[in-house]
């Protein structure tokens, strides 16, 4: 995933500003899901967790509320 083409088409799509806030809030909301995960399931840390992109996850997301609107 090309996060800067990604990025070029929800700033197109929304505006700077609306594209940087929203990008931010998903963005928060991956880290929040990851780590409220990782808290609910102490026996996960014994074999280790899977590493996420969490910035990647946030793009798709909001790209894909974005495409719903088109």
């Amino acid at each position: 995933m090309d996060k800067k083409a990604v990025m070029k088409k929800i700033v197109d799509k929304l505006g700077r500003d609306k594209a940087v806030d929203l990008v931010t809030q998903a963005y928060n909301t991956e880290l929040l899901t990851t780590h409220l995960s990782r808290l609910a399931d102490p026996e996960k840390k014994l074999g280790g967790y899977k590493s996420r992109d969490h910035l990647g996850d946030a793009l798709e997301r909001v790209s894909e509320v974005c495409d719903l609107t088109s």
